[in-house]
Order: C-alpha cells, then structure tokens, then sequence
C-alpha cells in the first residue's frame, strides 16, 4: 500500500489536522410552537386553544397513565442524541414545575401492530433541560395570563442510531403541580395544525385531539437533534482528526467496503482523495 499511504499522509499534511468537533444538527423540527409570534400582552409568544372553546392542550400525564406520540421524518443516517418537546402546567409562574420526561424511539406508530420500540424507555427519566419557551398558553381570545407558560423539556444523551426514514418519537410527563403536563398542539390564531399525533389512554393508543372525541387530531411540536452521517467521521467519535484517517487506511486494508468512499464497489487510490475532500469539507 505504499501509494495509498503516501496519499494520506500528503493529505494529512496539507490540511494541517487538528481535531474538530462536529456540531449537533436539527434533524427534525415540525413548528414554529406559535402561531402568534409577540401576540402576549407581555412581548412573548401565543398560544391559544383553538378553534374557540377547544382544550388548550393535550396531557402526557404519566401519573394518570396518558403518553403522547409525534411522527417524525429523518432525511440521512445518523445518531439522535436529543429530543426536546414542550409543555405546562397551569399555576407554574414561579418556574418550571415539569420534573420528569420520559422518551422512547418507535419504527411505526405506537400500539399499531408491527410497530416495534426501537430505542429508548419511557419509564426512565431523561430530562436534561427545562427553559421558558418564550409563550403562554391561553385559552382562546386570552392575551394577558401568564398562568400557564411554556416550557422547552430537552432529553439528551440519547445515542439512538438510524438509518433515513420515518420515525415516532413517544413521550410521558410528571410534573409537580395537579393538572398536567400538557403539550400545547400546533395552531394559529384561529385553527389548529391537523396532524397525526397521538395519546395513549389507559394503555390505548388514539389520535391526539384538541377537544373530546370529535375534535381536530393535532400535531405535537417537537425537535430532534443529532448528528447525520458524515463521511469525514470514520471512527464515529463526532469530531475530525487524524484518527479518522487511520481509521479510513484499517478499513481500506481489510478490504471493508465502508472504505469505497467513491462508491464505484472497488477500492483505488481514488477512494483516498474523496475521503480526504470530504473530510475537508467537514461535517454537518
């Protein structure tokens, strides 16, 4: 293999390799939260129950046995390491109240048959973050209680692996106050966002609606964030440094075909210079 190192080792060279770490992406997100940007007598965000006499959101109550579910859609391979979600309890003016968050990663829609939970465990708490999410929910045509504000409830550390597809994240909530969590569904100032969401009541699944049983199944917002597959990372560790190129020369030398950088199915010299230009153009 004298040529193929000769390659690398010019290549390492001339980009002057210093380890750089490869920045988490949103991978998906199905907002704006708000449909009323400013509409709070306070300057914040909106969130109104509509249409009018609506529910203003939908409970994740874990406590009372209630989940909640978001399809997702993922456009690349790669690793979900954080999912944040949002909710509130009525009465949390001192601040966050939502202590527990529990999430899991499903192939299909939960409680659908063949739907198979594919990583996570919502019995376990992950909550890493709770932040004001810059709005209040309010019923419909209120602008000025500050009652129920929400919350941006971040699980992180996940390591989930996919490939491209569509996904359903599901989650449960606890909080400390009575009443809740809600998750505040998508909507603007008169209509909510039909969408596909789920509840699951009493161990059932079915659809997430804005009212009982006749109301608009809604949509959830939620943000999934990770890192897409990045072909400058080889050795997977989420940043760039010369690692990768020893590890793309032990893939190269055992002749695996994750070192067929070019895709042609045959491995060249030419399969050095395109892992070198995309380790150069760097990740996501």
């Amino acid at each position: 293999m004298p040529r193929e190192r000769a390659v690398i080792a010019t290549i390492a060279a001339v980009l002057g390799i210093a380890p750089v770490a490869v920045a988490q992406a949103v991978l998906f997100e199905n907002g704006p939260l708000s449909g009323m940007p400013g509409g709070h007598e306070t300057g914040a965000d909106l969130v109104w129950s509509v249409p009018e006499g609506a529910s203003v959101g939908v409970s994740g109550r874990r406590e009372v046995g209630y989940s909640l579910a978001e399809r997702i859609e993922i456009d690349a391979a790669g690793s979900i390491r954080g999912v944040t979600v949002f909710a509130y309890q009525q009465g949390a003016i001192a601040g966050p109240t939502i202590d527990f968050l529990g999430v899991e990663l499903w192939d299909g829609p939960p409680g659908a048959p063949g739907s198979v939970r594919i990583a996570g465990d919502a019995e376990s708490n992950a909550l890493a973050d709770a932040e004001f999410a810059g709005a209040y929910a309010a019923v419909f045509g209120v602008t000025h209680t500050t009652d129920r504000p929400v919350f941006a409830l971040t699980a992180s550390d996940l390591d989930w692996d996919i490939d491209a597809g569509t996904y359903w994240v599901a989650w449960e909530l606890d909080g400390t106050l009575d009443g809740g969590p809600y998750s505040p569904y998508l909507g603007s100032a008169s209509e909510p966002v039909p969408g596909g969401a789920l509840q699951r009541v009493l161990g059932v699944w079915v659809p997430a609606r804005n009212a009982s049983s006749d109301g608009v199944q809604v949509s959830l917002p939620i943000v999934v964030s990770g890192d897409s597959a990045c072909t400058g990372d080889c050795d997977g560790d989420g940043s760039l440094a010369i690692f990768d190129f020893l590890c793309f020369l032990n893939a190269y030398e055992a002749g695996d075909a994750s070192a067929d950088c070019t895709g042609d199915g045959s491995l060249t010299v030419e399969d050095f210079v395109c892992f070198g230009d995309a380790f150069a153009a760097g990740c996501p």
